[in-house]
């Protein structure tokens, strides 16, 4: 069994660009580093819970995994996320079937979210499924694996239904977080991709499209009272989370909350960005009742290579202090 706590970036690639093609970009834009190549996988994966989701009400993922060799289990805990960085626990076992077994995982993973494995074990069946492939590389820089870049290509089905897999995943392995932000700085260089930052899983799209999970909605815009780092963090927290939101259920509220986080950073920072970025939100609150055109306008706002920059400069500043 191996395990350890993932902290990666996830973007979603909005352009019709070819897997090929999507690679080569990324291998151009990260040029000032070696690259480990590897042969691209199809993985096949269905992901497990009971009738009831007592697995993912515990905020537990369960998935069974065919790589062409051979089948391995995972769990992952909830992920702990702000805006497109987010980071969770996984534990992973080699088994020897495509039927998941729980009593393989530690007693003690089991224990804090208290769930009784042998008590679900019975109830388990398939919810949906993904199907895609990966291309991979490792980061190197002076000898040292910083982070690892995937492109992951397929599908997310649920008897019927599909929703696309088309998305970037950098994970850190040796680095830093300042060093995964720059190697994530040096991807978005290039707007060919029309890349957004997106940190919902594929198990959350999975129950989503499953109509087994209700997406999030938006909380209500607090003002907030404490030092000005504290309260850099808190709004920003807040303007990402709601600009996440959006990507699973569009609606006035997260674009309201928005806004107003976006002003209050606005006071505190003086950062010039924002008056790049209220102006759009304004607009998009203002729009007649056009749902498609409203989240059209909203994603080629956050997938604009200036937006980005400012994102991920701001994660910095914040996270990296």
């Amino acid at each position: 069994m191996n395990s350890n706590k993932e902290i990666e970036l996830k973007f979603f690639v909005n352009s019709d660009l070819s897997a090929d093609a999507v690679v080569a970009l990324v291998d151009q834009n990260l040029s000032d580093y070696d690259l480990q190549k590897f042969p691209r996988r199809n993985l096949k994966n269905t992901y497990y819970d009971t009738e009831n989701q007592q697995l993912k009400k515990h905020g537990v993922g369960l998935r069974v995994r065919w790589n062409g060799e051979s089948y391995e289990e995972t769990v992952k805990s909830d992920s702990e996320t702000e805006g497109g960085l987010h980071s969770r626990t996984e534990y992973n076992v080699q088994i020897k079937s495509e039927n998941p077994d729980l009593k393989l995982f530690p007693e003690d993973f089991w224990k804090e979210r208290e769930i009784d494995p042998e008590s679900v074990q019975p109830s388990l069946l398939g919810v949906f499924s993904t199907d895609f492939c990966r291309i991979r590389r490792k980061i190197i820089s002076e000898g040292r694996v910083i982070a690892e870049f995937s492109f992951d290509f397929g599908k997310i089905t649920v008897g019927d239904k599909f929703e696309l897999i088309n998305e970037i995943e950098l994970e850190l392995v040796d680095g830093t977080l300042k060093e995964l932000l720059e190697i994530a700085k040096k991807v978005v260089e290039n707007d060919a991709l029309k890349l957004n930052l997106d940190s919902r899983s594929k198990a959350q799209r999975g129950y989503e499209l499953a109509g087994l999970s209700v997406p999030p909605s938006a909380k209500s815009f607090l003002l907030l009272d404490g030092d000005r780092d504290a309260l850099i963090r808190e709004y920003f927290k807040m303007y990402t989370e709601h600009e996440q939101l959006l990507l699973s259920r569009f609606d006035l509220r997260s674009l309201s909350v928005m806004t107003l986080s976006a002003y209050q950073l606005q006071k505190l920072t003086n950062d010039h960005n924002y008056n790049m970025i209220i102006p759009v939100l304004l607009e998009l609150e203002r729009m007649v009742a056009d749902s498609q055109g409203r989240r059209e306008k909203f994603i080629k706002m956050i997938c604009s290579k200036p937006y980005l920059l400012f994102v991920l400069n701001s994660y910095e500043a914040i996270y990296c202090r």
